[in-house]
Parts: structure tokens; C-alpha cells; sequence
């Protein structure tokens, strides 16, 4: 949507803790807190928490929230950022003004990023 940001959109807090192993592990691999480490993002969930009532409750009336995180990682998976970015001559270490990386994103994905400094 781009006349819009999606943020917070339930106002509240509607995160359920996952309880599944299996999906946490998955989730993990594909969508870490980097700030913490692995034992403590799986057990507290603090960042998947942030994320879904930041982003994923915008979208709750169409997924739900295991829906909303197979989601993420199958468009993560689809659009490789990391991968597409080095293709386009942008690299993880080195400076980059945010109309280049936009424009990278716009290229890779045919939608309009929202990125700031």
C-alpha cells in the first residue's frame, strides 16, 4: 500500500508466542534477532514479537499470524536482498546513499521501498 504506512495497525499487543520447535528453529534461520543470541531469541521471541505487531497485524484480516511469518520467509526466499544487492553492485560493509539502495530494491522487487536514515 503505498498511500499508507502498515505499521501498528491493531494498536495493540495481539502476538501469540510460538510454541512449535520446529517453526521457531525455522524462523530463526531465516529471521533472527541479531541482537541477542539464538537460545534467548527462541525462548522470549522479543523480535518476532515486534515484528508482527509492528507489521504483521496490518495484515491479519487476510493471514493469520503463522500465516503472516511462512509469508515473510517465502518472500524473503523470492527476493533474496542480499543476493540481488551484491548483483547490483552494493555490498554489506561499504556506504550507500538510501536513493541507491531504494532504487535497487525498486528494481529487484517492481515495488516502492520506504527506507530512511
Amino acid at each position: 500500500n503505498v498511500s499508507t504506512m502498515l505499521n501498528y495497525c491493531s494498536g495493540k499487543d495481539d502476538y501469540k508466542d510460538m510454541n512449535d520447535d520446529r517453526k521457531k528453529n525455522v524462523l530463526d534461520e531465516r529471521w533472527p534477532d541479531l541482537t541477542i543470541d539464538k537460545a534467548d531469541c527462541i525462548e522470549y521471541q522479543v523480535f518476532w514479537k515486534h515484528e508482527y505487531n509492528k507489521h504483521g497485524t496490518c495484515c491479519s484480516k487476510s493471514y493469520n499470524q503463522e500465516q503472516y511469518f511462512d509469508l515473510a520467509m517465502a518472500l524473503k526466499d523470492k527476493f533474496d536482498l542480499l543476493t540481488s544487492h551484491r548483483s547490483h553492485g552494493i555490498s554489506p560493509g561499504n556506504s550507500y546513499t538510501v536513493q541507491k539502495i531504494n532504487s535497487t530494491i525498486k528494481t529487484i522487487t517492481k515495488g516502492y521501498p520506504n527506507l530512511s536514515c
